[in-house]
């Protein structure tokens, strides 16, 4: 079905007795009132403990340095050292639940194992490595680092980049109509409407026809979107899907810990990324928050092994070793369509799971390796000290460092944390745009016309530490000059946004951004 051909529609909003009903009303009024118990009895505690003051303030101390010597992001130091220092009793126990959680380590853990699974297909091959030794030290080290982390560099593989959500749904309807042997889907969010209609109608058929269909999809991004057991819905179709970390009316940190990757892969050969999820607001199908700037691309080639590697890791996470797939009957050669192209691509993934902030520190060896420009499109901005710190070097510098944000955010409260790094970085020469016909989803970076990042990473803590993600390093790839092309374009339907706007935005707003990005980090 060609988009072009489907006639724009709006959300129509839900009546009020399905939203009271609803699995993820009904859920969040359980964790409130958990909450609410919680707090409670803290500060019940705390009002006795209060008593022995000196003790008391004492074992917060205490706390605090145990806190800011443990192994974790400073930014995360200093909000639960806040917590503690105010609550110490609280504020403990919140930090050791948070940071031991049972289902949390257990998943991580078991990650870790598929990963080390699937280590003897994620080398770099020799011929790749002596083509990269030829280039810049800086994105040499930047390669090495993820071979390091099992992620190889590729070449042989063809990149196309679509510039709008819109662009990318007729190719990938084409691509699942032309599988032979599997599909694999995982996505954080899929909502039925045009776009998820329509490839479940292609999954359906597909699988009649002997292709091996694998969903993925995580409950907390689909509470709203799908129904509760859904999943049963699609295995008797004989769809095989699972539910990343399900949502329970149960207090638990697991729940900040979400699948937030973006994929779809085909036979090996194809794979289908970027900002957008299965739901028809990505298409522009429906109007949430005006104009909905999005950004996806295709992958043929060679590169694609990491992304069927990926899927692999997580889906067979939470199956015991002896179901575990034989990984050579997805990854081997066969699966492979050699194609030529310049440059190098190297797909990569993040999670808690990984002690290095492989994400992060692929943003940062981007911007601080930029010689003329950095640009960077992302919905929420919310970093921690090391990415504030690179962006203000950069410009300093002399680097053109300039940053695309939504002109209409999605969530109020995210965007006014946002805005409160705005004055620093703008002080220090960072420009920033805001994008003027509504919301900007693309998670994209490109440096110099030669280098670019594409995927579903955003430049906040929930990205960069908490959840699951994916994303493509792109180095003297013919699509980095459409990316930077469509970052040209976009500063068109701009408005720069100033020290000034931000002082007009009322002493109440700045107080509120001010306490708010004390505690980002837990948020």
């Amino acid at each position: 079905m060609d988009k072009d051909s489907i006639q724009t529609i709006r959300k129509i909003k839900k009546p009020l007795y399905k939203v009271i009903f609803s699995r993820f009303f009904l859920v969040m009024v359980f964790l409130i009132l958990q909450v609410g118990f919680l707090l409670w009895f803290f500060f019940k505690v705390h009002a006795y403990y209060s008593n022995y003051l000196v003790p008391y303030k004492i074992f917060g101390l205490l706390m605090v340095i145990w806190i800011m010597n443990s192994r974790t992001n400073p930014t995360y130091k200093l909000s639960w050292s806040v917590l503690v220092a105010f609550l110490p009793f609280m504020g403990t126990i919140l930090y050791i639940y948070a940071n031991t959680s049972v289902s949390k380590l257990f998943s991580k853990h078991n990650l870790n194992e598929t990963i080390e699974e699937t280590k003897p297909y994620a080398v770099t091959e020799e011929p790749i490595k002596d083509l990269m030794a030829l280039q810049p030290r800086d994105i040499l080290k930047t390669a090495r680092y993820l071979e390091g982390h099992s992620f190889p560099t590729y070449t042989n593989t063809k990149f196309k980049y679509y510039p709008i959500g819109d662009a990318v749904f007729s190719d990938i309807i084409q691509a699942l109509e032309a599988a032979k042997k599997f599909i694999f889907i995982e996505f954080f969010i899929i909502e039925r409407g045009v776009f998820w209609d329509n490839i479940l109608e292609v999954l359906k058929r597909k699988q009649r026809e002997g292709v091996e269909i694998r969903i993925i999809y995580d409950d907390m991004g689909c509470a709203t979107t799908l129904p509760r057991y859904y999943y049963k819905t699609l295995n008797k179709m004989g769809l095989k899907t699972k539910v990343f970390a399900r949502v329970k009316p149960l207090f638990s940190v697991y729940y900040n810990n979400r699948d937030h990757r973006k994929m779809i892969v085909i036979d090996g050969t194809t794979a289908f990324s970027g900002g957008f999820n299965i739901a028809d607001e990505y298409l522009n199908l429906v109007e949430r928050f005006g104009h909905w700037k999005d950004m996806g691309f295709r992958i043929q080639g060679r590169a694609v092994r990491s992304y069927t590697m990926m899927f692999l890791q997580m889906w067979n996470s939470t199956e015991h070793r002896i179901r575990r797939d034989k990984y050579a009957d997805y990854l081997e050669n066969q699966f492979e369509q050699a194609t030529a192209s310049d440059g190098f691509i190297i797909p990569y993934a993040d999670g808690p799971n990984h002690v290095a902030n492989v994400a992060e520190n692929v943003y940062l060896d981007v911007i601080n390796g930029a010689d003329e420009h950095v640009w960077i499109m992302t919905p929420y901005l919310i970093p921690d000290n090391e990415l504030l710190h690179a962006l203000k070097h950069a410009a300093q510098s002399g680097v053109d460092v300039r940053l695309i944000l939504p002109g209409i955010p999605d969530k109020k409260m995210i965007n006014m944390m946002t805005k409160s790094y705005c004055p620093e970085l703008l002080r220090n020469g960072v420009k920033i745009f805001e994008y003027k016909d509504g919301f900007v989803h693309s998670k994209l970076m490109e440096a110099d016309r030669t280098v670019a990042v594409a995927g579903t990473v955003n430049m906040d803590f929930r990205s960069l530490d908490l959840h699951y993600e994916c994303a493509s390093l792109l180095y003297k790839n013919p699509s980095v000059q459409d990316i930077y092309s469509d970052f040209q374009d976009t500063f068109t339907r701009c408005r720069e946004f100033t020290e000034e706007d931000y002082k007009n935005s009322g002493i109440f707003y700045k107080a509120a951004a001010m306490i708010l990005r004390l505690f980002a980090p837990l948020l």
